[in-house]
Formats: C-alpha cells, structure tokens, sequence
C-alpha cells in the first residue's frame, strides 16, 4: 500500500438531507434502525440523528429549526444521499487534495452536542471539504474525529433490523471524469476497466461507481432520483445479521423490495436513496 492509498482509510459516514428531520427519523425508525437523539451542530444551523453501525454511522440531516440559516436549501428541497465523509487526518487528506488539484478548505473544528447516559457531552471533528463541483456537486469530505468516544460507545442500542456493517456506496457517474475525480479523491485507481462499472476499495468497504444501464441491471429499478441527476450519491448497501427481519420491516414501512443474489433491495424513491442488504458473513 502506498503512502497516498493509507491517507484515506475508509468510509466514516454518509449523510441523508431530509425536508423534515421528524418525519424522517420516524420513516428510519419503521425501517427497523435505532436513531440517537437529536444532535444539534453549534454552526450552520442544523441538527442531526445518526444511525450509527460498527465503524461508520448514516447521518439524517435538517434544519434546526424553521428559522434557521438556509445552509444546504438545495439539498433539503430534493432529499436524498447527498453527502460521504471519509476517515483519516484532515490534515493528510487536505494536503493529498491539494496536491491533486481539487479546491478543498483548509481543514476546521465542528462541534455538536450529544446525550449519553444522561449526561451531556461534546463530540468534536475536524473536517477539511471538497469544493462542490459539476464532477462532484455532493458534500466529500475528510472527517477526524477527536472524540470518537462520544460517537461510539456502548449505550448503544443494537437496530431491530439487524443491521451491521456499511459494505459499499454506490455512486451513479455518467463519464469517466466523476471516476477519475474519486481514484484522485482515494489516492489510488479504481478495479475494474469497464466505462459501465468501477470500484474503489476503502478499508472495509468501497465506492461502487456505476452506469445508469450497469445500476438498473444490478438493482432491477430506474436509476431516477426525482430531479436529481447523475453523477449524484444513489444508495449504499448494508450488512445485516437478520436479512428476512431487515425485508419485514422494509416491507412493513411500504417500501416496493426486490430479490438480489444475496438478499434484497429496497428503493426509497422519497427518500432519494436505494438500499441493498445483504447478508453480515
């Protein structure tokens, strides 16, 4: 492994922009997840839950209030995966960036507060961030986490729907230039030489980036995400220790679910996102 391929060590988080954070934390929770309580970010204005999984966590993101800062209206209007945060220093990562000819803001301090147990703590990050772009026109960005303790920790509760493990993002692209933005993104090239699909393999799990034609045969539904368009964040797939109890409460919660060779998928078209689960072996 180079020195640039262990820079970016994995997937920390992906982010869900949400029109109301109520609702969406009540459809997530009829989908089988355990949600944390409300978080609130001490900047832009926004409030959290997170879902969290061994290693990574999926963040559903609002506004704080109705009042508050318009800070990703344009997101919030069209919900949907908008966002991936990888793991390693910000630091690292702003430097490999730079050197690759991406505009990244220096990195900075984020701070949230969060609940354990009763008690209230402080969960602090240092993020360094991609300038969105026609490539890239999604949040990237690099996430340190100088308190993972207040993240992870063991007064979590297990998710009814079993889910484990965040095996894979799936990235929609339409050319070659969204791929070759993300093997400079990782540091290193993607497997896989076909123009239809692509992978980048980060840690544990990996970037899938797909076709239109490559994703509607590998999921068996339209790559349409209302008006969203490609290259955009189209879904991710999820480890689960109990697949039939994950597809009862897909089902349960309305979702349309389809067989796939090792499980199943459920498109959330509302939501902006597909899942596939699969089983956690």
């Amino acid at each position: 492994m180079s020195n640039a391929e262990s820079i970016v060590q994995g997937i920390d988080h992906l982010i869900m922009m949400v029109g109301n954070l109520e609702a969406a934390e009540q459809l997530w929770q009829r989908l089988g997840f355990a949600t944390t309580a409300r978080g609130f970010h001490r900047t832009g204005g926004t409030a959290n839950h997170l879902i969290m999984l061994e290693g990574t966590y999926l963040e559903l993101l609002g506004m704080a209030n109705p009042g508050s800062p318009p800070v990703y209206r344009d997101m919030m209007e069209n919900p949907g995966l908008w966002g991936v945060a990888l793991r390693g220093s910000a630091q690292a990562t702003f430097r490999l960036w730079s050197a690759g000819g991406f505009q990244v803001a220096a990195p900075e301090d984020l701070a949230r507060g969060v609940e354990i147990d009763g008690r209230s703590e402080l969960a602090r990050f240092r993020l360094t961030m991609l300038e969105r772009s026609p490539q890239l026109p999604f949040l990237l960005f690099c996430c340190e986490h100088l308190t993972p303790q207040f993240v992870w920790h063991s007064k979590l509760p297990a998710h009814p729907n079993g889910a484990r493990r965040l095996r894979e993002l799936v990235v929609l692209v339409e050319d070659g230039v969204t791929r070759r933005s993300f093997e400079r993104i990782a540091g290193h090239a993607a497997l896989g030489g076909t123009p239809e699909e692509a992978s980048l393999v980060l840690g544990d799990s990996r970037i899938a980036l797909v076709a239109a034609g490559a994703f509607e045969k590998r999921f068996g539904v339209a790559a349409r995400f209302g008006k969203r368009r490609a290259p955009l964040l189209a879904g991710f797939v999820l480890a689960s220790d109990n697949v039939d109890r994950a597809r009862q409460f897909a089902e349960t919660a309305g979702c349309a679910v389809r067989d796939t060779a090792t499980g199943f998928v459920a498109h959330l078209p509302d939501e902006g996102v597909l899942i596939e689960w699969s089983p956690d072996a």
